[in-house]
Parts: structure tokens; C-alpha cells; sequence
């Protein structure tokens, strides 16, 4: 089958962009002839954070040269819609996507963002909703559900899988990974990790939980005489907010490349700040430290069973994962079903770290920091419990309702 993955708000460099790397590379792997088109008309800062495995067709939508992106997507015989024109694309760009909706191909649409005032910066949102077969979402009880069951048009090619009954259900998906292939590209044997370096990673909005951990580095880790390190902040307007709620507890080094400073200077100081990051020079950092950090907090009713891709590269990088316990307390395990957060450690080899329990997991890094076989056997079963979000199982069961569907 030949496919065509959409980006047309661009390649942003975050979680979309990811998400079509990892689809393009199981679609390739499984047989499918796969093409990436995306819209050039807005440059984003983070685009080269991740890399294609094929040619990109990167053109501008507002330019003559959109028939090119036009007609590949014409003659493909499915189009998988990541992402739309934001309203601030050009007019031209947000017309020519229009085209593509109007085309007679079969057409998923992929919903990525969580929340209303995200989708609020969407050119064209309930135009691709209604002109799709099929749509996924994270959760089929957060904003974006209920704007469908709301708003759908009867016209269109969804009035065959949605009715009059506001339970009517979205299909949910969940990102998923190469995890075999990152393990053996970047796991580390146990005695090349820094026992004592802690590494979150995400960028420069609030929700990723940032403020969190600076409140455990500087109340716990300074005191233990660990390493805090902190990459993605981006001096974007989010970060302003940032700098004046947690100015001073924090070392700025934003300006400097992180292999350059000499970051074993700051056992038992306070967390330093790195700017973006690209991917696979990361991803060989954190293998390199004892535990990974990734504290997003959403509001439960987007989460389901989705995990953020950050998460999963903790995962398989070989770290302990430390993650947010409002998220483990309120997203079901994919395939066991239960609340995450609801396993224990020796089961699930995460650490759930939270507002009211930092002290209890303070103590439990401190036995990880000293005993190297106890750290290597619960990394090991966090890459276990994870498994069933690789992306040979994931996207196999989306792709396996698709051509069931539609």
C-alpha cells in the first residue's frame, strides 16, 4: 500500500514529528511503500531534532511548488493526517490544504494535541475531521471527543462510525517505539552509568513538569550530593514565566553546548539548565545516567493509555525511569489494563514521584545509587513492563483497524 504521512503544520521537531519518524519506519519495515509530505511554509525551531529515514517532500503549501505535495498525495491510496496548518500558516497554505481534504483518497486523521485551546490553533480541524474514514485520538473522552460528538457533519464519510449516542467512542492510539532498536543502540552496561546523575528531558512549557523537578533536586538530590540535569529549555516566552517562578533554583547555562561545560563540577548544586536538544546525542547522554525523568502531567480525562515518547526513551536508554505519579495514578497500562501507578516497583521497576512523596523516593535512590546489581535488575524490569508500547505492537493495531475499517 502506498502511503502518504501529512504533516502540513511542518516538521515542528516535537512529539508529531516523532510520531510520523516512528510510523514512516514501521510502514517501511512492514512493506508499505511510505512518502513524508511536509508543509515548509513556518520554520520551528526544534526541525532538525529528529531525522526521516527516507526524503522528505518539504515544500512550501503557499507556492507553486505545492503540486508536487499535491499530487503525491493524489496518488497514494492513503493519506494519514498528522498534523493541520496552524491559523497563523499563510492563507495560501491553508487553502491548499483544503485541496488535499477534497481529494477522493482514503484519509485517517491522526489527533495529536490534548486540549481545546491547542485546537483552537488549528486551521481546518473539523474540515479534516469530516472529510476523513477514520479518526484516532489519545483519549476518547477529552476535548477533542467531545467537540467531534458535538459537531460532525452527517455528510461526511464519519457519519458511518458515529451516532446520536454521546458514548459513541473514539478510536484511541498510543506512540510507540522501536524499543529493541534502541536498546541496542544506546543501552549501557550498568558500571558506565553515573550513579548519581539525574536527567529530565522535555521542553519549555509547564505541564512537562520541570517545576517539579526543581523542587526535588533542590530539596533532595542537592542534599544527597547528586547531579540534576535538565535538557530542552528553550529562552522562548514560556520560559520568562519559567525564570520567575524558579529563578534561583536553577543554574542557567542555556547559552552553553552541554559538552562543554564540565557538568562534574555540580554534584550536590543545583540543577543546570540545557537548551534543545537533538535526539540521538541525547538519547547517548542519558544512557549514561542512573535515572530518567519525565514528569508531564495532563489532565486525566486526555491520557487513557498513551504514554509520551519521552517516556519510553528513558526506558530503553537504560535508566530508572522516574515519572510523574498524577499521570501513572490516572492512565491505564496498555496491555495489563490496570493504573500504571498501581504496580508496584519490583513490578514495574518505575519510580512514581510526586508532590507528597519525594522523601519515600529520595530513600529508594539513594539503595539505587549504591548497589549497582539491584539498579541493573529494576532497569530491566521496566524495560519489561514497557514492552507492550514497542511500536511493532502499537502501530500494528492501529494499522490493522485501518484496513479493517476502511
Amino acid at each position: 500500500m502506498h502511503v502518504v504521512l501529512l504533516l502540513a503544520r511542518g516538521i515542528e521537531g516535537c512529539g508529531v514529528t516523532k510520531y510520523a519518524i516512528e510510523l514512516e519506519k514501521w510502514l517501511l519495515a512492514n512493506g508499505h511503500q511510505c512518502n513524508v509530505v511536509a508543509s515548509k511554509d513556518k520554520r520551528w525551531g526544534r526541525h532538525n531534532a529528529h531525522s526521516f529515514q527516507n526524503h522528505v517532500l518539504h515544500v512550501k503549501f503557499d507556492h507553486a511548488e505545492f503540486e508536487l505535495a499535491y499530487e503525491m498525495c493524489r496518488s497514494a491510496d492513503l493519506i494519514l493526517i498528522n498534523s493541520v496548518p496552524s491559523i497563523s500558516h499563510p492563507e495560501g497554505c491553508i487553502e491548499n490544504y483544503g485541496k488535499i481534504l477534497d481529494l477522493p483518497t482514503k484519509k485517517v486523521f491522526i489527533q495529536h494535541d490534548h486540549n481545546k485551546l491547542s485546537m483552537r490553533r488549528n486551521a481546518l480541524l473539523l474540515e479534516s475531521v469530516e472529510k476523513s474514514d477514520l479518526v484516532f485520538a489519545h483519549s476518547d473522552k477529552g476535548d477533542f471527543a467531545k467537540m467531534v460528538h458535538e459537531k460532525v457533519d452527517d455528510k461526511g464519510p464519519l457519519s458511518a462510525f458515529f451516532d446520536d449516542s454521546p458514548d459513541t467512542p473514539i478510536y484511541t492510539f498510543q506512540p510507540g517505539i522501536d524499543m529493541q532498536g534502541l536498546r541496542l543502540k544506546y543501552w549501557k552496561l550498568i558500571e558506565e552509568q553515573d550513579p548519581r546523575h539525574h536527567k529530565w528531558i522535555g521542553r519549555t512549557t509547564f505541564w512537562k513538569g520541570f517545576g517539579l523537578m526543581f523542587q526535588f533536586a533542590n530539596d533532595h538530590l542537592m542534599k544527597m550530593n547528586h547531579l540534576a540535569t535538565l535538557e530542552g529549555i528553550e529562552k522562548s516566552p514560556a520560559y520568562l514565566a519559567l525564570k520567575d517562578k524558579f529563578e534561583g533554583m536553577y543554574e542557567d547555562f542555556l547559552k552553553e553546548n552541554i559538552d562543554d561545560v564540565n557538568i562534574k563540577d555540580y554534584y550536590g548544586k543545583q540543577p543546570l539548565l540545557f537548551t534543545a536538544y537533538e535526539n540521538s546525542p541525547l538519547m547517548e547522554r542519558m544512557s549514561k545516567c542512573a535515572f530518567g525523568y519525565q514528569l508531564s502531567l495532563l489532565d486525566p480525562k486526555f491520557l487513557d493509555k498513551s504514554l509520551e515518547f519521552t517516556h519510553l526513551e528513558t526506558v530503553c536508554t537504560g535508566t530508572i525511569p522516574v515519572f510523574r505519579k498524577e499521570y501513572g495514578d490516572n492512565a491505564r497500562h496498555r496491555t495489563k489494563g490496570e493504573l500504571l501507578s498501581s504496580y508496584s516497583f519490583e513490578e514495574s521497576g518505575t519510580l512514581w514521584l510526586g508532590e507528597d512523596n519525594q522523601q519515600e523516593v529520595a530513600d529508594v535512590m539513594e539503595q539505587l545509587s549504591n548497589n549497582a546489581v539491584m539498579r541493573n535488575e529494576y532497569r530491566e524490569k521496566a524495560y519489561e513492563f514497557y514492552s507492550g508500547y514497542d511500536a511493532k505492537y502499537t502501530y500494528s493495531d492501529m494499522f490493522n483497524l485501518i484496513q479493517e475499517k476502511i
